[in-house]
């Protein structure tokens, strides 16, 4: 299975964008969208959990977006490409890279919603002096007034915890299981955004900010294939960077839960 043997055209458009202008602590999650691809081709069409094949979904890959190292013009550009597509999946690159494409859905979708797997809160108002930074785009989200469903975080600061808390617009799921039991119940299109550093650092090390605790691919597979009807209107995996990512088992779970998700939601 490899992203760019799909059609020119497609209802689902996978595109790249490596960037890490902003990453805080290990670069080079900017090699993040080649790599899934390249490991996308050790992956067969065929999806045995879900009964259907990759050749089944309306999609086509427009490759990597050509961005600025600066945040904002960053933004601007995957802003102005996502406003002309119908459905977004998008390859990282850092998690900044994610505010523009629910920025542009949220103008589409007035009732969006964005379920967040992270290890991470990414609360924070501005970071290294920016309010781009990947460590602000939860924040960013919100000010959109675009409510954010929180999965898997065990690292903020003092300060994000107590937005967590206190903001209306955040729900804090602390397990699949009970993610399984609310997305249902949710009756809004939705937009998942899972930064690979959800996993634990021993299924998923080729990442800049690994984190102890977390969920495992069994895991995480389990709640997609459970998974009953729900409106998924577009989706990214970020943060995967293959330069601490030796062996690739980072980069290939990256490339099966593209082509899981493709599959699932619009197979």
């Amino acid at each position: 299975m490899k992203f760019l043997s799909a059609s020119s055209e497609g209802k689902v458009t996978v595109f790249g964008v490596p960037y890490d202008s902003t990453t805080c602590f290990r670069p080079g999650a900017r090699f993040g969208p080649d790599g899934i691809r390249f490991f996308s081709e050790n992956l067969e069409e065929y999806s045995l959990s879900l009964g259907k094949s990759l050749e089944e979904v309306d999609f086509c890959d427009a490759g990597n977006l050509e961005v600025s190292a600066d945040p904002k013009g960053m933004v601007e550009s995957v802003y102005s490409f996502v406003k002309k597509v119908e459905v977004p999946v998008l390859l990282g690159g850092e998690h900044s890279v994610t505010y523009p494409v629910v920025r542009a859905l949220s103008e589409r979708y007035t009732n969006l919603t964005v379920v967040h797997f992270d290890a991470h809160a990414d609360l924070r108002d501005s970071y290294s002096g920016t309010p781009y930074s990947h460590a602000c785009v939860m924040k960013r989200v919100l000010d959109l007034g675009v409510p954010v469903v929180q999965v898997g975080i065990r690292s903020a600061t003092k300060e994000e915890a107590e937005l967590r808390q206190k903001n209306p617009n955040i729900t804090v799921v602390d397990s699949l299981s009970e993610l399984l039991f609310l997305l249902p119940r949710i009756n809004t299109p939705l937009y998942f955004s899972i930064d690979i550093d959800f996993f634990d650092p021993a299924f998923a090390p080729g990442t800049g900010t690994p984190e102890p605790p977390g969920a495992s691919p069994v895991e995480f597979f389990d709640l997609i294939y459970k998974l009953p009807a729900v409106s998924v209107v577009g989706f990214d995996v970020v943060e995967v960077s293959p330069p601490y990512d030796p062996s690739g088992i980072t980069q290939m779970l990256a490339a099966k839960i593209v082509r899981e998700l493709l599959i699932k939601f619009w197979g």
